[in-house]
């Protein structure tokens, strides 16, 4: 595009923004704009442009290229600088990306989304000591930040907080349709023993979704806790008619009709779940009591026999027969097989963390899940900071597994990075 001669700089210098709103706008409704403007080589604006067509189009790569170049010709350039952070963070990029973010505090303490995503960067790599205080910053500047709000009642529920019931009570005054919140105040609830609370919040996101799988699981497990046997087998009835195959429901919906005496529904509901969970010492007990009221007694007694050597062996005892039966697995190359007895050894011991470690070797190993591994990977840590002195020094092993899940971590950050960022 060729300018006119009597267009002077000025002139010309709004017309540049009234192009790069228009282009911005254009975007942001799902329209490519019919052309670029033909501006001058190196202008920031160009490039911002030329960056979230490149987002648009799906070419993350592409467009970091772009904001890095731009900001080496234009480093003051803060609508470039916001724009690379927020791709730097949503390519996992966390401590370019955080450096930004600080930046932006710095310049303007009052950037209530810097410190916002100051936190959530903390949470992802499991700082949470720096997390609360970042998010307590964020809500003294915005108190109604419902991000803020939610974010902080994750990190005390991950903390085992009780704290987190007076976070989510405020976010859900602010929005009560929002379903994570009034998931995670409804659960807190039912854990804290007042079930009686959990109802409502259930119903009233029912009452626009009934459809809700998860919705009526919880209602159905604040009945259960109510002693409303015929309501919690009717929720957790409804989720199952609509294609919830949890072990989870057909359990509390089998208890539920058990101790509704109705016993054939029972059977129903309890033989599935023993299916889907051979390890449920209760499912087991349930399901053979309530066998004992038919004339199959002798499946009654294998579940009730059942139920007793999954309830009689000590956690460590039961963890040690999944962890051998995850190694014989793992000699035969059968890689998901193995990672699932790992997981229950883990589930039945939380005190020993070498389950998780070999969790985390076989998703990084042999099944290539880079992003589940990190995760496991960091558990590991997790567990061992927790662990008191003496029970780490009976494992002479820890202290040269921890160096090679240290670095495992970092390098598993760095090939997430230029995969996922740079595909």
């Amino acid at each position: 595009m060729h300018f006119p001669s009597t267009l002077c700089c000025s002139n010309r210098s709004g017309f540049l923004v009234i192009c790069f709103w228009f282009a911005a706008g254009l975007l942001l409704c799902g329209q490519e704009p019919d052309r670029t403007p033909d501006l001058p080589e190196g202008d920031p604006q160009e490039f911002y442009l030329k960056a979230l067509s490149e987002i648009r189009a799906g070419r993350t790569d592409s467009a970091l290229r772009t904001l890095q170049a731009a900001l080496q010709l234009h480093p003051d350039s803060h609508v470039v600088k916001r724009l690379l952070a927020a791709q730097l963070f949503e390519a996992g990029a966390y401590p370019e990306a955080n450096t930004y973010y600080e930046s932006f505090a710095r310049e303007d303490s009052g950037n209530a989304e810097a410190w916002l995503k100051l936190a959530e960067i903390a949470s992802f790599r499991q700082q949470y000591d720096r997390t609360i205080p970042l998010l307590r910053h964020l809500l003294d500047i915005d108190s109604a930040n419902l991000g803020g709000l939610v974010l902080l009642g994750e990190t005390l529920t991950r903390m085992n907080d009780t704290a987190a019931v007076a976070v989510y009570e405020k976010a859900h005054r602010l929005l009560p349709g929002n379903q994570q919140v009034s998931y995670a105040l409804a659960n807190w609830h039912i854990q804290l023993g007042r079930p009686g609370y959990a109802v409502p919040l259930c119903v009233q996101v029912l009452e626009k979704d009934t459809t809700n799988i998860r919705f009526l699981k919880l209602l159905g497990f604040a009945a259960y806790k109510l002693n409303d046997y015929t309501a919690a087998a009717e929720h957790f009835r409804e989720a199952i008619a609509l294609g919830d195959s949890s072990a989870f429901s057909f359990k509390y919906a089998g208890i539920a009709r058990y101790l509704d005496v109705s016993f054939p529904e029972a059977i129903r509901f309890l033989t599935v779940a023993s299916r889907l969970d051979s390890t449920d010492a209760e499912v087991h007990f349930f399901l053979g009591t309530s066998l004992g009221t038919t004339t199959r007694k002798k499946e009654a007694m294998f579940h009730l026999e059942k139920s007793l050597d999954l309830i009689k062996p000590d956690p460590a005892v039961i963890a040690r027969i999944y962890s051998e039966q995850g190694n014989i697995m793992r000699l035969e190359t059968e890689y998901e097989k193995a990672y699932s007895f790992y997981q229950k050894a883990w589930q039945a011991d939380t005190t020993n963390p070498m389950a998780v470690y070999y969790m985390a070797s076989i998703l990084d190993n042999s099944l290539q899940r880079s992003r589940e591994a990190l995760a496991d990977y960091s558990l590991f840590l997790e567990v061992l900071d927790r662990m008191p002195a003496d029970a780490l020094g009976k494992n002479s092993q820890i202290p040269t597994i921890r160096g090679i899940v240290v670095d495992r971590i970092e390098l598993l950050r760095e090939e997430l990075f230029f995969r996922d960022g740079f595909d």
